[in-house]
C-alpha cells in the first residue's frame, strides 16, 4: 500500500480486502502486488495542461509563481509525476507543489530514476551538451530527486557485481 502516509480510502480498501479474505469471499493478491493505488501515473490524474513546452532552466518551487493551469515540469519545476504511481488524485501538483514520488514507481516502470531522467530530458530546450549540462545543473539534488524512495531497487544496483568483477 503506497503513500506517505497512505490515504484513508486506501487503508479502508485494504481492510475491506482482508475482511473478504477472512470470510472466504476473496483471495489475497500475489506477493509483491500493490494494493490501494492505480496502475497509471500521477500525470494521468493531474488536470494541469501539458503543452510540450521547452524549458531553459529548472526552478525551485518558491523561486517562481507557477501557472496554475500548466504542467509543473513544463514550467521547469522538477515534478516526479511522470514516473510515480497514481492513486493520490495528483494532490500535490494540483495544489502547486511538485510530486515527490511517495506512491513509488508506476506499474511497468523498471527504474524510477531512469524514467524521470527521460521525462526531464524531454522538456529541455537545448541541443548542445554544454547547454544541457547547464540546465541539468539547476537540479539541486539529482540523486534525491530521481531516487528519493527507491535507490536500493534501481538498475544502478544491478551493475555493482559487474564493477566488482572488473576490479579483480
Amino acid at each position: 500500500m503506497p503513500g506517505c502516509p497512505p490515504e484513508s480510502n486506501q487503508i479502508a480498501a485494504v481492510i475491506d480486502l482482508v475482511i473478504q479474505v477472512v470470510q472466504g469471499k476473496a483471495e489475497l493478491p500475489p506477493k509483491g502486488s500493490v494494493i490501494g493505488a492505480g496502475d497509471s501515473t500521477v500525470c494521468d490524474e493531474c488536470k494541469r495542461a501539458r503543452n510540450v513546452k521547452k524549458i531553459k532552466s529548472f526552478e525551485r518551487i518558491w523561486g517562481i509563481v507557477p501557472d496554475p493551469a500548466l504542467c509543473l515540469l513544463e514550467q521547469g519545476i522538477p515534478c516526479n509525476g511522470p514516473a510515480t504511481r497514481s492513486g493520490c488524485n495528483a494532490r500535490c501538483p494540483i495544489a502547486g507543489a511538485q510530486c515527490i514520488g511517495c506512491y513509488g514507481p508506476a506499474a511497468g516502470v523498471s527504474d524510477y530514476g531512469a524514467r524521470l531522467i527521460s521525462s526531464f530530458a524531454s522538456v529541455l530546450d537545448a541541443n548542445e551538451p554544454e547547454e544541457i549540462d547547464r540546465i541539468l545543473d539547476g537540479l539541486v539534488d539529482p540523486a534525491g530527486q530521481f531516487y528519493r524512495f527507491n535507490l536500493a531497487g534501481s538498475l544502478l544496483r544491478a551493475g555493482v557485481p559487474a564493477w566488482k568483477k572488473e576490479k579483480a
